[in-house]
C-alpha cells in the first residue's frame, strides 16, 4: 500500500486537501499521514514553564489545526493516522516522511510568505531536503 503524507499547517489546507486527499483515497485506497509541525516555543518562555505544560501546548495546538480534517476524513470513510511534531516545518516533514516510508508528500500550491520573500516554498524546501536521489515524490496539489 502506499503511503501518503499530508501536512496541515492551518484551517485554510484543510478544505483543498480534503477534496485531493478523499479522490486519492477512492482511486487507490493509500496509507494516510496527517502531520501538523509546530514552532517551538523560545528558550525564554520555556525557562517559565514546565517541560509538560509545553508539550499539552503544542498537542493541543496540533489537535486544533488536525481535528477539521480528522472528522470530515472519518465522515467519508478515510482512515488516517495523525501526529504532531515541534521543530522547523520542512526538515520535520522530511524526516517523518522517512521514518514512516512516505511515497509522497502532499502540499499546497499556493504561494506563501517565505516563498513571496524568495526563500521558497514548502514543496521546493522538501524537494531540496530529500535530494535528487529520494524516493518520496512531492505533489504540490492543493
Amino acid at each position: 500500500m502506499i503511503n501518503v503524507l499530508v501536512p496541515i499547517n492551518d484551517s485554510s489546507d484543510v478544505e483543498c486537501a480534503l477534496k485531493h486527499v478523499i479522490e486519492r483515497y477512492r482511486k487507490q485506497p493509500v496509507t494516510l499521514f496527517l502531520l501538523n509541525v509546530q514552532m517551538p516555543i523560545s528558550k525564554f518562555v520555556t525557562r517559565f514553564v514546565s517541560k509538560k505544560q509545553v508539550e499539552e501546548f503544542h498537542q493541543e495546538n496540533g489537535m486544533h489545526i488536525l481535528q477539521p480534517m480528522m472528522e470530515k476524513l472519518d465522515a467519508a470513510g478515510v482512515p488516517h493516522q495523525e501526529s504532531i511534531l515541534v521543530g522547523h516545518k520542512a526538515e520535520s516533514i522530511v524526516r517523518f516522511a522517512r521514518e514512516h516510508h512516505c511515497d509522497q508528500i502532499v502540499v499546497p500550491k499556493h504561494k506563501g510568505m517565505f516563498e513571496n520573500l524568495g526563500l521558497g516554498s514548502v514543496g521546493s524546501q522538501l524537494r531540496q531536503l530529500i535530494g535528487a536521489e529520494g524516493s518520496c515524490d512531492i505533489s504540490e496539489v492543493y
